[in-house]
């Protein structure tokens, strides 16, 4: 068992493994599950015809939480972090069913013969020979006597995990080699003739140099061009294929922030005035504050009286100790008490060093410690401090200069650090632990002691109470109830009554997670997905915020209408009459040379350099696919015909390009092309599979 648990510990593959993407092997018995109809009626997706019961992606699901929380177990698993995690598992999840379907078509297996092979063959997998508990410790290399040993050990597994973890093991080996021999497969069928070499290599070799005049479209102005309905009906119907879009919808809404009453605010002010006496009588205060302060980051630091950050508690510093002042409005919505904790001569700075010392992963705090103890030990014997110190410690930047941290003022360092060097005695030598690791610190040189006061507070933020979430949800209901109740008053006509501010949302996928601005807002997106046009929701809670919303329209997955896009189009469509225009201007002038024709069309020559056809952006032009075809298919030294490009009418001339081979050896530029057809082809057959499976994801139903 754990030696199992070396393997996941170790082996970069295998952390990939039991992270968030969930490959196969860990749930081993779901494509049988699967398809033994395990899960009930409710279906999450369909691929290829078989339905993904919601019950088995569910499981993975759990499994990948899990995995993810014990990679990350300071973070906070946000709902963000749900949905990366729910998306990881559902892609992988489809190419595995997707993947087994191709391996059994074509006959790609791994049979119990090769997966010998694979573990203690003569030629072991490479991810196995990885993994550090099969490799020898001497020489790191793979040691079949360790894995054969290991495999023997299964048999006396109590439990039968770690013996079920290992068939998962070489399962996700097998799905491995299976992978690889469907690569190898589409990769043999990439082939690249020397007529495609010797052409790839001519494209990117033309290097050509040429001058252009551009003709800006507003040489012609927006009013001596018309663009009739019937025009722009015509343009969208021949380019029907780039207005597409996928299902979503509008929605407007309406946003009730909650915010604290005045009440609420005398409330929180009274409260803390209550616990002066107490606070001013405890002597704890550092437990008392952590129990009673709403700001956490209360940390207790001795300062000069010039030092006092908060202006309202710079009184305490003449006062006894003890004093308690305020409640007081510290900042906006938070209230502070403050009292005089503590009141020392300390010096003012000190000079430090130390060397820092962090437990590795082999390596605990306990021997840590005894590492540092050994080094004081060290010092003490008349061993050198610097020298230990670039010797053993991790903040390389003193380590360098022996430890050497100069001269600093309270504050400056974290507070267990910051203590010890204020309280040591000169030369002593001293540990403490911090967030950093454990440090070994000496105090080299001390400024005069001044007086210095630790200031403790107590802060309560301003919350709304019950009372007042209710009057806000009150509002929201109200305001729906009304446009419920009622067949005259629209959600716009409540609004500008209610004299409140419309939000509104476009374009909003069923998958989408929340409505800008609104945290958490999945839910008025499940709504969206279920209403009418022109329905009024239920009164929704974000947080701080109650929303009420109305559906605006359907977006259906398909064409975009013509109504969304007729501003769109006229543009273009007055883009087309405009470059027409220029032409047959441009044609009806006579000039020799391309600089007479930028005079005659109020427009400069320019240059560009570099331009092949394996790129359409050209120098200082950016974008210009017809520019560049034009200057491709151009004769050296001769002025071009008109073209209407993205940006503008252009008139170019070529004036220098190398010239094509039509001879040589292209065999690099063959083995150019094959690389890069062989790292995009296992991918892009396997687009093309999925695409072709009818893929239907039915999430956005559960989630």
């Amino acid at each position: 068992m754990s030696t199992l648990g070396n393997i996941r510990k170790r082996s970069t593959l295998l952390l990939l493994v039991i992270g968030v993407a969930m490959l196969a092997f860990i749930l081993g018995d779901f494509m049988q599950s699967t398809r033994s109809g395990r899960g009930g009626g409710f279906f999450v997706g369909e691929v290829a015809g078989e339905e993904i019961s919601i019950q088995i992606f569910e499981e993975r699901m759990q499994k990948g939480i899990e995995n993810w929380k014990n990679s990350n177990q300071n973070a906070t698993l946000t709902q963000s972090v749900m949905s990366q995690i729910r998306n990881s598992i559902w892609d992988e999840y489809i190419k595995e069913l997707l993947m087994n379907m191709e391996y059994e078509e074509l006959g790609i297996d791994v049979d119990s013969e090769e997966l010998f092979e694979l573990f203690q063959g003569n030629n072991v997998y490479p991810e196995i020979s990885k993994i550090e508990i099969f490799q020898d410790p001497a020489t790191k290399q793979f040691d079949r006597a360790r894995m054969i040993q290991y495999m023997k050990g299964l048999d006396n597994d109590q439990t039968g995990e770690a013996r079920e973890q290992w068939l998962g093991f070489e399962e996700y080996i097998s799905n491995l080699r299976k992978n690889d021999k469907y690569r190898l497969l589409v990769e043999q069928g990439m082939y690249v003739s020397s007529v495609e070499a010797q052409l790839y290599f001519n494209q990117g070799n033309e290097n050509i140099s040429f001058e252009y005049v551009p003709i800006s479209f507003n040489h012609i102005a927006d009013s001596l061009v018309t663009v009739s309905e019937s025009e722009i009906e015509y343009y969208y119907e021949g380019h029907l294929s780039e207005y597409q879009q996928d299902e979503s919808r509008n929605v407007d809404y309406v946003v009730f922030t909650v915010t604290p009453s005045t009440k609420d605010e005398e409330d929180t002010k009274n409260n803390l005035a209550n616990l002066t006496k107490t606070f001013a009588a405890n002597t704890d205060f550092e437990v008392f504050v952590r129990r009673n302060s709403d700001n956490t980051n209360a940390i207790f630091n001795f300062t000069k009286e010039e030092g006092i950050l908060d202006t309202n508690a710079t009184s305490l510093f003449a006062s006894e100790k003890g004093t308690v002042v305020g409640p007081y409005l510290f900042s906006e919505g938070v209230y502070r008490v403050s009292k005089l904790a503590d009141v020392q001569y300390r010096p003012d700075s000190v000079e430090a060093r130390h060397m820092l010392i962090a437990p590795d992963e082999n390596k605990n705090l306990d021997s840590t410690n005894a590492l540092v103890e050994s080094i004081k030990e060290e010092i003490e014997s008349g061993k050198d401090f610097a020298d230990l110190a670039q010797k053993y410690s991790i903040d390389k930047t003193s380590a360098l200069k022996g430890g050497d941290l100069g001269w600093f003022k309270e504050g400056a360092m974290v507070a267990e650090f910051n203590e010890v060097c204020f309280t040591a005695t000169k030369g002593d030598l001293t540990i403490v632990q911090s967030q950093f690791g454990v440090h070994l610190i000496q105090v080299t040189k001390k400024s005069r002691n001044v007086k210095k006061v630790k200031i403790a507070y107590i802060d309560r933020v301003v919350e709304p109470s019950s009372e007042t979430y209710h009057e806000y949800y009150t509002q929201a209901a109200r305001f729906a109830g009304v446009l419920l109740n009622t067949d005259t008053t629209t959600f716009d006509d409540l609004v500008a009554t209610e004299n409140l501010v419309k939000r509104n949302e476009e374009k909003v996928s069923p998958s989408k997670q929340n409505i800008s601005g609104l945290e958490n807002s999945r839910g008025l997106i499940k709504w969206m997905r279920n209403a009418n046009v022109g329905e009024v929701s239920e009164v929704f809670e974000f947080g701080n915020n109650y929303v009420v919303a109305t559906l605006t329209k359907v977006n259906s997955e398909g064409d975009i209408s013509l109504e969304d896009v007729s501003v769109e189009i006229e543009a273009k469509v007055r883009k087309q009459k405009k470059g027409k225009m220029i032409i047959d201007e441009i044609n009806s002038e006579t000039y020799n040379t391309i600089a007479e024709l930028a005079s005659t069309m109020r427009s400069q020559v320019q240059q560009a350099t570099k331009a092949s056809f394996l790129s359409s952006q050209i120098q200082n032009l950016g974008n210009e696919p017809e520019l560049v075809g034009l200057i491709c298919a151009s004769e050296k030294d001769k002025i071009s015909q008109p073209i209407v490009g993205n940006n503008a009418v252009f008139v170019a001339k070529v004036l220098s390009k190398n010239e094509a081979r039509t001879t040589g050896d292209f065999t690099q530029q063959q083995v150019q092309i094959s690389q890069a057809l062989k790292q995009s082809a296992s991918v892009a057959a396997y687009n093309a599979v999925k695409e072709n499976a009818g893929v239907v994801d039915n999430r956005n139903d559960f989630y």
